[in-house]
C-alpha cells in the first residue's frame, strides 16, 4: 500500500487505514450476555485457540505472512438446552464487533527492526507529527508498558500446593500477608531477563515509574536493571484482595473454600472470595489509575510494575474485554493466554510500522521474555465494539428467559383494554 494515497482500501473494522498491513484476521468471538449462556468459562469456539487464530499462530511462528488472511468461518457450536448458542449465524454480531487485527508477526517485526535500525521507541522521537503530538493535559501516553512480577513465594507455595505438596506452609509463612511476599531466586532472575528485553527491545528510558507497594513487585522493578529509575510507589496497583482466601493452598481452596470457588467458576469477572475483590472491583481502581496518567503523563512513556490480576484488570478496561472474552481467557490451556510472572503487555497509540498516532491506544503485543514459548509478541490492533439497537437485541436473543409477565396492564397511553 501507499501511505500517500488517500484512495487506499482501508481496514474492514476500523475506518483509519493500515499501511503495509501484513495480514488480517479474526482473533476473537464473543458474546456480550455470555456469562449468561454456559457458565463455565468455555470457550465459544472449543476447536480454535482463545487467543490468536491458526493464520496468527503461523505469523508468529517465523514463517511467511500471506498477504490476506481471510476471516475463518466460525466452528458451529451447539450448547446445552439453557437456551444457549445453537448455530454460528447467531454469533454473527460478536464475530463482526470483537475482532483483532493482526498487524505485524514476529518475521516483520525483525524486518522493521533490521531496516531501520531504531528501538520501537525511537519512533516517539522521529514519527509523531501533527495535532495529536502536541495535545496537553488529559491525552493518553504515547506508551504504557505493564511488567508482572516475578515468582514470588506465594506461587510457588500455591504451585507445589496443587500437586499435594503443603511443605511451604510452614507456621511462619501461613502467618505472612501476601503483600509481604519476596521474590524466589527463580523470580529475581525472571525480573532481569525481563528488564534486559525492555531495554532491548522498548527502550530504556521512560518519564514515568510505577510500582506496587507490594514487596514482590518493589523487588521486581529494582532488579529489571533500567537505568536513572525512579519508581513511585502506588498502593492503587496492589493485587486483587483474596479476603480470607488470602495466603491459602490450593488444597483449602478446593475444601474449605469448595463453594466459593464453584461460584467463581460461574462467573468470573465479578465473583468475590469472601470479604475480598471481584476483578470488576478491581477495574474501579484501574480507572482511577487511567485517570492519573491523563492527568500526569500525558504523551509520555510510562511503565509499571503489578500483579497478574491488575493486568488483567487493565486489559479489560483498556481492550474492552467482554465477560466472555475475560472467561474464555481465563479457562485457556494455552499458555499463550496467561499473564505468566514477568510478562509484559506494550500498549501504544504509535502505529508500529507506520509512526501514525492514534488518540487513544490502539495497538498491544504480550511477551513473556524468560520463556520465549509463552510470547505471542507480535502487534495487534483493537478497538472497542459499539452496538446499535438491533445488535444489542440479537446479542441478548440467545439467552434464556425462565420468568415472565403479561403486558396487559402496562400503559402506553395510546392502547385502549
Amino acid at each position: 500500500m501507499d501511505p500517500s494515497n488517500p484512495n487506499q482500501p482501508k481496514s474492514a473494522v476500523t475506518s483509519e487505514p493500515l499501511h503495509a498491513t501484513p495480514a488480517t484476521a479474526t482473533a476473537r468471538h464473543s458474546n456480550l450476555l455470555a456469562p449468561h449462556l454456559g457458565g463455565s468459562g468455555e470457550a465459544l469456539h472449543p476447536s480454535s485457540p482463545a487467543w490468536l487464530t491458526a493464520a496468527q499462530r503461523e505469523a508468529m511462528s517465523g514463517s511467511a505472512i500471506p498477504a490476506t488472511v481471510p476471516p475463518r468461518t466460525p466452528t458451529p457450536v451447539h450448547h446445552s438446552a439453557s437456551g444457549s448458542l445453537e448455530d454460528s449465524e447467531k454469533n454473527a454480531v460478536e464475530v463482526k464487533k470483537n475482532e483483532k487485527i493482526l498487524i505485524a508477526g514476529r518475521e516483520e517485526i525483525e524486518k522493521i527492526t533490521k531496516q531501520r535500525k531504531l528501538k520501537f521507541s525511537d519512533l516517539i522521537t522521529i514519527k509523531p507529527t501533527g495535532p495529536q503530538a502536541n495535545a496537553n493535559t488529559g491525552a493518553w501516553p504515547y506508551e504504557l508498558i505493564l511488567v508482572r512480577h516475578g515468582q514470588s513465594e506465594g506461587n510457588l507455595a500455591v504451585s507445589r500446593s496443587e500437586s499435594g505438596d503443603l511443605s511451604s506452609y510452614t507456621p511462619e509463612f501461613k502467618n505472612k500477608h501476601s503483600s509481604s511476599y519476596r521474590l524466589t531466586d527463580k523470580g529475581i532472575k525472571q525480573a532481569k531477563v525481563t528488564g534486559e528485553w525492555i531495554r532491548e527491545n522498548i527502550g530504556d528510558q521512560f518519564d514515568r515509574y510505577y510500582t506496587s507497594e507490594y514487596v514482590r513487585a518493589m523487588e521486581t522493578a529494582a532488579h529489571l536493571g533500567l537505568p536513572n529509575a525512579k519508581w513511585y510507589t502506588e498502593i492503587v496497583l496492589r493485587e486483587r484482595d483474596k479476603g480470607r482466601m488470602d495466603n491459602t493452598s490450593a488444597v483449602e481452596k478446593h475444601t474449605v473454600f469448595k463453594e466459593d470457588m464453584d461460584r467463581r467458576k460461574r462467573d468470573a469477572f465479578f465473583w468475590a472470595p469472601p470479604g475480598g475483590e471481584s476483578l470488576a472491583d478491581v477495574c474501579i481502581r484501574i480507572d482511577h489509575t487511567l485517570n492519573t496518567l491523563r492527568r500526569e503523563c500525558s504523551n509520555q512513556r510510562v511503565l509499571i510494575v503489578c500483579h497478574g490480576e491488575v493486568m488483567w484488570a487493565f486489559r479489560a478496561r483498556i481492550e474492552r474485554l467482554s465477560q466472555i472474552q475475560f472467561a474464555r481467557l481465563l479457562g485457556s490451556k494455552d499458555p499463550k493466554d496467561k499473564i505468566h510472572n514477568g510478562a509484559i503487555i506494550h500498549y501504544t497509540r504509535i502505529h508500529p510500522q507506520t509512526g501514525e498516532i492514534f488518540p487513544e491506544f490502539r495497538f498491544m503485543r504480550l511477551s513473556c521474555p524468560w520463556k520465549p514459548e509463552y510470547s505471542s509478541d507480535v502487534w495487534l490492533e483493537f478497538s472497542r465494539p459499539i452496538y446499535t439497537n438491533d445488535e444489542l437485541l440479537e446479542s441478548i436473543s440467545q439467552v434464556p428467559r425462565y420468568v415472565n409477565d403479561t403486558i396487559a396492564d402496562v400503559d402506553d397511553g395510546k392502547t385502549n383494554y
